[in-house]
């Protein structure tokens, strides 16, 4: 199996490593795959997988990964005895590029098979300072050039500078980092005290909304109660009205039967006064008493 692994590794790092020239993925250390391929060590694979976590970290800053790249890293981290991590690479080029699903499925089968069932996948930015912690076996020329260095003043003051310069590249980026929370701190109030605002202004218009609510519905039933007490006014006066109009008929039907009473008061007087006239007139001899014959009874 080791033997196998080893055989596709070496073809699959030949194969991707033109690729990776022609289409700059490998833009931080393109030359440790070379050097790795030139004189194979556990070292220099730890600076192919730095140099493989770069590309990554690079194209995530622009947005864009290229197909391929978090397979080479799986496969230098499985090389490596990473098998996890490794297994976590191959995830992730397969969320990115599902169309690679085979091959990947013979990466893992081949170099991560414990944990080929495992999909979990990491996207995050890698880093690369936790790749110098992965144990390494040194070859006799490594041990002797490390023995070498060792005793080196100028190795040994190159050494110190460059930890100086790591120590003040910490520094400013904890001091930058310290800015980054500080302001996210800062954008964190905003976004709580513009929050809480709108909160306020939101439960001031619901206030207002429930107030104008409760107004309307005062000035509604008000209306539909004086809309009430006009239908009642307009009734009560169409009822005082017929009344009247009633009455005024009784009244002239009251005067009309006065009037009547009247008139045949008169005429009866009339009459009256016409049969003493006439009586006194033939009792003076003024007139002859009519014959019993010519007098109209009157009707019965």
């Amino acid at each position: 199996m080791r033997r196998a692994g080893l055989l596709v590794f070496s073809f699959y790092l030949l194969a991707t490593f033109a690729s990776c020239v022609s289409e700059g993925t490998l833009t931080e250390a393109p030359a440790a795959l070379v050097m790795y391929q030139t004189k194979p060590s556990d070292s220099r694979l730890v600076e192919v997988a730095k140099s493989y976590a770069e590309a990554i970290n690079a194209n995530l800053g622009e947005g864009l990964i290229h197909p391929g790249l978090y397979a080479e890293y799986g496969v230098t981290l499985a090389r490596l005895g990473c098998l996890q991590q490794a297994n976590t690479m191959f995830n992730n080029e397969l969320r990115f590029f599902p169309g690679s699903q085979w091959y990947i499925e013979v990466l893992k089968a081949t170099l991560t098979p414990a944990f080929a069932a495992d999909t979990l996948w990491d996207t995050t930015r890698i880093n690369i300072k936790s790749l110098d912690t992965i144990p390494v076996t040194l070859t006799d020329e490594e041990e002797a050039l490390q023995r070498q260095q060792a005793s080196d003043p100028e190795y040994q003051r190159f050494i110190k500078a460059q930890q100086r310069e790591e120590r003040e590249q910490q520094a400013i980026e904890k001091e930058k980092a310290k800015k980054e929370q500080k302001r996210a701190r800062q954008e964190e109030q905003k976004a709580k005290k513009k929050a809480r605002e709108q909160a306020k202004r939101e439960k001031e218009a619901a206030k207002r909304a429930e107030k104008q609510a409760k107004e309307d519905a005062i000035r509604a039933e008000q209306q539909r109660q004086d809309s009430i007490a006009r239908a009642e006014q307009k009734a009560q006066k169409a009822l005082e009205k017929q009344e009247r109009q009633r009455q005024a008929e009784l009244d002239a039907q009251r005067r009309e039967q006065e009037r009547q009473a009247r008139r045949e008061a008169r005429k009866k007087r009339r009459e009256e006064f016409a049969r003493k006239y006439e009586a006194w007139l033939i009792k003076n001899g003024y007139r002859e008493a009519p014959d019993s014959t010519d007098v109209q009874q009157p009707e019965p």
